[in-house]
């Protein structure tokens, strides 16, 4: 295992491919508790009415890491309906934000997480603890097993070079772990007037650098992928990706969004090519880029979610029919596959498999859904040796 381990490290992460939105730009790769690494979010499963949220932070954290109490998380959820005129896209508003942040004092047994609406609707709970079923808002903060999964090497093959390797089982992240929230949440509590069906979700995290001076923007996070596959900088291109985590999501600078818009343009005829086939046509390749670029989860809470309902929302805009699952994103779901099929073969492409097809646990059927973290010898070696080499990197 260790063996193995120190061979992935070395062959893949000097290069500039990092896996999902882990260690997506050099600020939040040198500062990790502020790496916001996936956002999940899904109709809660047997519970109607409820919204299930899980964002992830800090990639291959150690077994003693923790929250900080310097750096705030915000979950944004927004009504979100298909635009009718204009660009084809998504119109948002009535955003609802419900920001965490966290107390931990030098005693590890007194840490909490407090997540929480503007108007106080929320939950306060102590850290790594899992608690019984409670309301309308249920909270979990603490470490768990990273669910994310991907072919690193696939992958870097793929962005960086527009080469499709063979299929391997070869997940860079099996037993790493991650800090995790998760919340289950009632949404008639979040939206007082008119639950909406269709939503909008993205994620970021502040700082203060002063008690009472102004938040910083560190991370931001929507779609999986966004800064390290989709905004990838080929030959020599400015990497936008920290400027991408420093804009505020919904709201993104016009000349920044005409940035993005036009990179991922750009990519996404450099992914079309590797099959040698010419599966975009300019035009929707023009509104992906533009649905892409404003990053975001849709979710359906009124349709049912599928083993591939991640960007089935996008596609069946882009082919001018009506959606038929939750969209949004789940931790089971092989985004990945996804990711590649779309992009290298348009709005039909079937997945190609980067062959990591799973977690590396099994995610659990009831709160907080993911499997406990990994404390074994073989991953705190490979935690060890990962943070080592990513700590030896300029």
């Amino acid at each position: 295992m260790a063996t193995s381990a120190l061979l992935l490290l070395v062959g893949v992460f000097p290069r500039p491919l990092r896996a999902s939105d882990h260690l997506d730009g050099p600020a939040t790769t040198a500062h990790r508790v502020t790496d916001l690494v996936d956002l999940y979010a899904f109709p809660t499963p047997k519970k109607l009415g409820f919204l299930t949220i899980i964002l992830n932070s800090y990639p291959a954290i150690a077994s003693n890491g923790h929250f900080s109490d310097k750096v705030d998380y915000t979950l944004r959820l927004r009504r979100a309906s298909i635009r009718t005129g204009g660009p084809v896209g998504f119109d948002t508003s009535d955003e609802v934000a419900i920001r965490c942040t966290f107390y931990t004092p030098t005693d590890d047994d007194k840490h909490t997480a407090s997540c929480r609406t503007d108007a106080g609707f929320g939950a306060t709970v102590g850290t790594n603890r899992v608690g019984k079923e409670s309301g309308a808002f249920q909270l979990y903060a603490g470490q768990r097993s990273d669910p994310f999964f991907f072919n690193a090497v696939f992958a870097t093959a793929y962005a960086d070079k527009g080469i499709l390797l063979s299929p391997l089982n070869q997940n860079l992240l099996d037993g790493l772990n991650t800090l995790s929230v998760v919340i289950d949440v009632e949404l008639k509590q979040l939206f007082r007037s008119e639950v909406p069906t269709l939503l909008a979700i993205a994620a970021d995290s502040t700082t203060r650098d002063t008690a009472d001076g102004p938040l910083r923007r560190l991370d931001r996070l929507g779609r999986p992928e966004t800064g390290n596959i989709t905004l990838f900088a080929h030959g020599g291109e400015e990497d936008l990706r920290d400027q991408y985590n420093a804009d505020p999501s919904f709201v993104v600078p016009a000349d920044h969004a005409r940035a993005y818009r036009e990179r991922i343009y750009k990519n996404l005829g450099f992914f079309d090519a590797i099959d040698h086939n010419t599966d975009w046509t300019d035009s929707d390749r023009a509104a992906l880029a533009g649905i892409l670029a404003d990053d975001f989860l849709v979710v359906d809470v009124g349709l049912p979610c599928t083993s591939s309902s991640y960007l089935e929302i996008e596609r069946s805009l882009l082919r001018h029919t009506k959606h038929q699952t939750c969209g949004g994103r789940q931790p089971s779901e092989d985004v990945m596959d996804n990711l590649f099929g779309l992009y290298t073969g348009g709005l039909s492409g079937p997945p190609i498999r980067d062959g990591s097809d799973h977690p590396s646990h099994p995610l659990l059927d009831t709160f907080p859904w993911l499997a406990e973290p990994d404390q074994s010898d073989p991953a705190k070696i490979k935690t060890f040796l990962l943070n080592t080499a990513l700590q030896s990197q300029p």
